[in-house]
């Protein structure tokens, strides 16, 4: 049995997901606890219009409290725009529902939709609206109807690489089915995403998350699963992986992305199944040093703050630059959904390994444990519920270009591997050299590049145009100056340029960066010259 120190930690841990309310110690008094399952919908943050917008319907725990669902109706606003008789009977741990809307007549922009849904528990008739937790305020879930569709430029796709699904369920919290996250990712626009659940998640007892289990059946489970919804789907890719804790050369724990490894890496470190025990299996080296070649490995999230509970309890800590320098490590996730200054503070790590030398591939995820139209947590055991738009799934995202126009888990891999890739949260952008050897696209090494070719394009939900800047890194100075920047007087949607360099004398690279009026940005991977 959990110890109440552990929950305690666990509260402070994982703040994004799905809240689980029903674990209590026994005899301990849970305001958020109800003698019903878990009700909660969710629909994606942005669509295009005239595209099917999927609203997910999620039931959890319903082995508990057997639950019949009567009917369910869609309100945007307060115009009736579905509804649906249900007559589910329900006793299974997990259930989830999607349900159609035809977006055709709904007008474009900021909408906000209401999810009703009835239900009987005990002969007892119920009503919730958008969730049936305690301490939540039940607003309606906003959506962006776009009139296009992302921005986007030839070969590129995009995607979320930091993710977590329902293979991540504890006393707290509880993310979404592989295929329901498909689906709403789908919908948005995007093409892949990387399911990325806690290593401590992925070595339980498949019904019990209260013990490990060294054979691995929720992993093996997890890898099947994937591959599964792979052969059914051929224009839309999931990309296995985890998220492992492991120590940093300060001994203290912190999170690397592994991704395409047949291979299970433990970490338990923080994850309080332990108590007093906060030391993971594995250093960072341990993983460089032991993944394969077709393995990839990130940081994640390496430098957004840790609280001091975390700290004190589990030795959390963020990544140094001392941890980011081995050469087997494939890049850093530091885009994460959060607010602007930790992506700051992200990019210039990424900045000073870049001018080490390092070829470190920059990556966009949101760590969204589920949550697409904003989260709701347990802030403080059995007391309290939060909620916000942070962490949510695809509003960040990585834009990748791939080499063929069939879309695979190896090509999106390989563009990834290889940094032909860029960060955004808005418009796209491609970044070329040229050279008397040809064309080299981001993320590559080149000999006298004579010019560099910028494309970038955005839309009206993201905003036109109104900045470039190209840096050029300079290894030896370790410094970065500005060789272009260009502050459009008339904001646009399409931005080509070509722009003829002088001689490099060292070594270094080129690295651009594209903003809109809108304060969206994207930035590109280097192209490295010597």
């Amino acid at each position: 049995m959990i110890k109440p120190e552990q929950l305690i930690i666990f509260s402070f841990l994982f703040p994004f997901l799905y809240a689980e309310t029903h674990y209590r110690f026994k005899y301990f008094f849970s305001w958020l606890k109800k003698s019903e399952p878990e009700i909660i919908a969710d629909i994606p943050s942005r669509i295009q219009k005239g595209h099917q917008l999927p609203v997910l319907l999620i039931v959890k725990d319903a082995d508990k409290y057997e639950t019949e669902l009567i009917n369910i109706e869609i309100h945007d606003r307060e115009n009736l725009i579905f509804t649906q008789d249900l007559n589910i009977q329900l006793t299974q741990t997990y259930f989830d529902k999607i349900f159609f809307i035809n977006t055709s007549e709904i007008e474009t922009g900021q909408r906000n939709f209401n999810v009703k849904i009835k239900y009987r528990i005990k002969h007892k008739t119920k009503t919730c609206t958008n969730d049936n937790h305690r301490g939540t305020k039940h607003k309606a879930l906003p959506i962006y109807i776009s009139t296009d569709p992302f921005p986007n430029l030839d070969g590129c796709i995009y995607g979320e690489t930091h993710s977590h699904t329902n293979y991540t369920s504890d006393q707290l919290e509880f993310g979404a089915s592989l295929k329901s996250t498909s689906v709403l990712a789908g919908s948005m626009g995007l093409k892949f995403f990387c399911a990325t659940d806690h290593s401590y998640d992925l070595d339980d007892e498949e019904n019990n998350y209260l013990k490990n289990d060294p054979t691995l059946p929720k992993w093996q489970k997890f890898l099947a699963e994937v591959e599964q919804e792979n052969n059914k789907n051929t224009n839309f890719k999931i990309i296995a992986g985890e998220e492992v804790s492991l120590h940093n050369y300060k001994n203290k724990n912190i999170h690397c992305l592994i991704y395409n490894s047949e291979k299970f890496y433990p970490g338990n470190g923080d994850s309080g199944e332990k108590w007093l025990h906060p030391f993971s299996e594995l250093t960072i080296n341990n993983v460089l040093d032991d993944a394969d070649d077709k393995t990839l490995v990130f940081a994640a999230h390496p430098v957004e703050p840790v609280p001091f509970l975390q700290r004190l309890l589990i030795r959390r800590d963020n990544w140094h630059i001392e941890d980011c320098r081995h050469s087997r490590l494939n890049g850093l996730q530091f885009a994460n959904g959060g607010p602007q200054k930790y992506f700051e503070e992200g990019k210039n790590l990424w900045i000073k390994l870049l001018l080490e030398g390092h070829k470190l591939t920059g990556l966009a995820g949101n760590d969204a444990h589920g949550n697409f139209a904003r989260y709701r947590q347990v802030s403080f055991p059995f007391i309290k519920m939060e909620e916000n738009y942070f962490h949510l799934f695809g509003v960040w995202r990585t834009g990748v270009y791939l080499d063929s126009s069939a879309i695979s888990t190896v090509s999106i891999l390989q563009s990834i591997k290889n940094g032909n890739c860029f960060i955004t949260n808005g418009p796209a952008l491609q970044f070329k050299a040229h050279s008397n050897d040809g064309v080299s696209s981001m993320g590559s090494l080149s000999e006298n590049i004579k010019s560099l070719d910028i494309k970038a394009n955005s839309t009206e939900e993201f905003g036109n145009i109104n900045k470039i800047v190209v840096y050029q890194g300079l290894i030896s100075d370790k410094s970065e100056k500005v060789i272009l920047s260009d502050k459009l007087s008339e904001p646009k949607n399409h931005y080509e340029f070509d722009f003829i360099l002088e001689y490099q004398s060292e070594k270094g690279y080129y690295r651009c960066e594209v903003e809109t009026e809108l304060n969206k940005i994207a930035l590109s991977n280097p192209i490295w010259y010597k």
